[in-house]
């Protein structure tokens, strides 16, 4: 997806949030420096996830913070802990045992702190689950997506945010009691407030999946022109990627990738939105199929 004018808004507010995360008074610098790369970078021509991932890197650099989202992805995974296991339980119960995993997944990208267009604490998340769940989908193709499993190998499963992944955790339980094979992907060092290997450890999430894989960088969501060997056999092997979340969403979209993608997420920004077709704020599980040669 490409830069639009209402991104930048959006990311120099991320970065004053994260800046203050971190608490040194340094929140005026990382500005400074972001500020600096996004009027140098941003073009109407170039992926929004290139420019972003060049203006976070500054501002990291600025607050001298590795992982400034590091307390609050902490604190993400503890909220969604009951949440995970109440959906596992729904799921269990459910008539539509997929579609219920799928809706609690979306829920989960609710956990986008600092955007501007979700909550910015995750103590704020038992206010909204409920509401998001039973709001359905806005775009519904969950039918497309069973047939895709049905017919592939495996499922490589692309992480977003902290705290959502504990519900992601209860979608892949259910596809790989379905028999496919899972690998799970997160970002190859910390990046806003999504997954990382240490992250899958502290809370058991490589233990979920088949295999665990990283991106290999840092960059929000995935560079496509950059992906590590071992995560490129994977897609191969597979045959299918669920892409998770809006950062993966702007990383694959306008891409010509050989597998189908799925994409699950919540359309909380509008440039997101009007891309996907649908109205800001409602529930999105869409399929992307490979283009015909």
């Amino acid at each position: 997806m490409k830069f639009t004018a209402d991104c930048g808004p959006c990311l120099m507010r991320r970065v004053l949030f994260q800046s203050r995360l971190v608490g040194n008074d340094m929140e005026f610098d990382a500005v400074r420096a972001a500020s600096d790369v996004l009027a140098e970078r941003m073009d109407p021509e170039t992926d929004s996830v290139r420019i972003s991932t060049e203006v976070h890197r500054v501002a990291y650099r600025a607050v001298m913070s590795d992982d400034p989202y590091f307390e609050l992805k902490c604190r993400a995974d503890a909220v969604a802990e009951p949440f995970e296991r109440q959906l596992a339980e729904m799921v269990e119960r459910s008539d539509d045992p997929i579609r219920t995993a799928l809706l609690g997944a979306v829920a989960g990208n609710i956990m986008d702190f600092g955007s501007g267009t979700s909550i910015d604490d995750p103590d704020l998340f038992s206010s909204v689950y409920d509401d998001i769940v039973d709001q359905g989908l806005g775009l519904d193709d969950v039918d497309m997506l069973e047939d895709l499993i049905e017919r592939s190998p495996g499922v490589v499963y692309i992480f977003d945010n902290c705290g959502e992944c504990r519900l992601d955790a209860v979608l892949i339980r259910f596809l790989r009691g379905m028999g496919k094979r899972v690998v799970g992907v997160v970002r190859g060092e910390p990046i806003l407030n999504d997954v990382t290997m240490q992250d899958a450890k502290r809370i058991g999430l490589d233990r979920v999946v088949d295999k665990m894989l990283t991106t290999g960088k840092f960059y929000v969501g995935i560079d496509w022109d950059d992906i590590p060997e071992d995560l490129s056999e994977e897609i191969r092997s597979c045959g299918l990627i669920v892409a998770k979340g809006m950062a993966n969403y702007e990383a694959t979209s306008g891409r010509h990738l050989d597998v189908p993608v799925v994409h699950i997420l919540r359309s909380k920004c509008g440039p997101v939105a009007r891309s996907l077709g649908v109205p800001q704020n409602v529930n999105v599980v869409k399929v992307v199929m490979p283009e015909a040669d």
